[in-house]
């Protein structure tokens, strides 16, 4: 496009010059001029109108495809909450029939509970009537408790009766049987410690007979409770052996058995053989040969000297019975301090000590010790010898004694016959 060319929707006005000299001229040829100047400004002005209404078209149709485009994605998005809001209304769907399905096993195991609420409550009904027949069953013991008690303290008012009566029979005082109980104490004590080496009931039986004694507020026994305090102490100091710690040293040194070494089963120390000298074939003679004989025979047999019994040598197969043989000597040992034997105790004993310097290495270390503990236990006295607590009963037989020859025919006669009987 050049200068020349009118632009677009502009309007160009060509006005003639008034000074020009050809006026008359010019302006037929202006008329002609200004029709074709106006046409010409009437086509681009048309063809500017046809831009505008194609632009126009376009648009619109932008405007359709854009429409159409936001109406298919807003349809999709429409089709897809829809899709999802189905699928939400089948999860609901689904939901709410397991909400069903559970409340129909709630309201089944609701009603299996009232069942068994029934079923307890009967039982519960059963036993509020058992409960108020056992209470009646109790009122009714409970009666019977009463009466047997009020019969029983009738009894008892009888029996106190009669005991009153036998002690106005028997002597002036209840004293009397007082002194028959500390004299059968006192041979209970006896009997425990002679028969069965109890010193503790032996103890606990005299302290009862002092109490006795001292509850009689006799001054006059007061030599026998003496006797009884000395007694209680000789008791108090002897000492029983343990016989459960010696057992139990006893089962630890048997483990310690099998640990021995044996000592080597020769006769005197080894000693080497001669060289022999190696001969030629041409020095072998007959003195040769009857030489080589002579010392062969006297490498194989050997005579010794010895100043004490030969022992016989042990087999290794029978090493065993040499391990059992040492450990029976020590079960042995075990039982007699079970049975309190201190002779089969201490002869076990130094036979195991024997058997163990004899057959077995003195410097082993188990040894030495099996034979320390021996020696700790050999002087041990299973059996000692008890105190003697009869001076108490002699003591009493003489108070009681001298009791019937100051007043004869007061003492207690028939109590001390029945504690005698009891007694044996």
């Amino acid at each position: 496009m050049t200068e020349e060319d009118p632009k677009p929707g502009v309007v160009i006005d060509v006005t003639p010059d008034q000074d020009s000299d050809d006026g008359p001229a010019m302006a037929a040829d202006s008329g002609e001029q200004a029709k074709s100047d106006e046409a010409a400004a009437t086509a681009p002005r048309t063809r500017n109108l046809g831009g505008i209404a194609m632009l126009l078209g376009v648009a619109a149709l932008l405007a359709v495809v854009a429409a159409g485009a936001f109406g298919y994605r807003y349809w999709s998005g429409l089709s897809d909450e829809v899709s999802a809001m189905d699928t939400r209304v089948r999860e609901a769907v689904q939901q709410q029939q397991r909400l069903q399905a559970a409340l129909g096993d709630a309201t089944a195991a609701l009603r299996s509970q009232e069942d068994a609420l029934g079923k307890q409550r009967d039982v519960l009904a059963q036993q509020r009537l058992a409960v108020d027949e056992a209470r009646s069953t109790f009122k009714q013991q409970e009666q019977k408790l009463a009466d047997e008690n009020v019969r029983a303290q009738e009894r008892e008012a009888e029996l106190r009766a009669a005991v009153a009566d036998v002690h106005r029979r028997v002597g002036r005082s209840g004293t009397q049987w007082i002194i028959a109980e500390a004299e059968y104490l006192l041979r209970i004590a006896n009997h425990r410690l002679i028969l069965a080496r109890d010193t503790e009931t032996a103890r606990v039986a005299l302290e009862l007979a002092d109490q006795r004694l001292r509850d009689t507020r006799d001054p006059g026994w007061a030599g026998v409770r003496e006797q009884i305090a000395r007694d209680i102490t000789r008791l108090g100091t002897y000492t029983a052996p343990d016989s459960a710690g010696l057992a139990a040293r006893l089962s630890a040194m048997i483990e310690q058995i099998p640990r021995l070494k044996i000592a080597r089963a020769t006769i005197g120390p080894e000693r080497t053989l001669p060289e022999q000298v190696a001969r030629d074939p041409g020095e072998r003679t007959w003195e040769t040969l009857l030489d080589d004989l002579w010392s062969g025979f006297k490498d194989s047999v050997r005579i010794r000297e010895r100043d004490k019994p030969v022992q016989a040598m042990l087999a290794p197969e029978n090493q065993f019975f040499l391990y059992e043989n040492l450990k029976l000597h020590l079960e042995a040992a075990r039982l007699a301090v079970a049975r309190d034997d201190t002779g089969l105790f201490r002869e076990n004993l130094a036979t195991a000590a024997d058997w163990l310097a004899r057959y077995f290495e003195p410097g082993d270390p188990v040894a030495q010790s099996l034979n320390k503990a021996i020696g700790a236990m050999t002087d041990t006295e299973l059996r000692p010898d008890l105190p003697d607590v009869s001076q108490s009963l002699r003591a009493f037989k003489v108070r009681q004694e001298l009791l019937d020859d100051i007043a004869p025919g007061v003492s207690a006669e028939a109590p001390a016959a029945k504690a005698g009987t009891a007694s044996q």
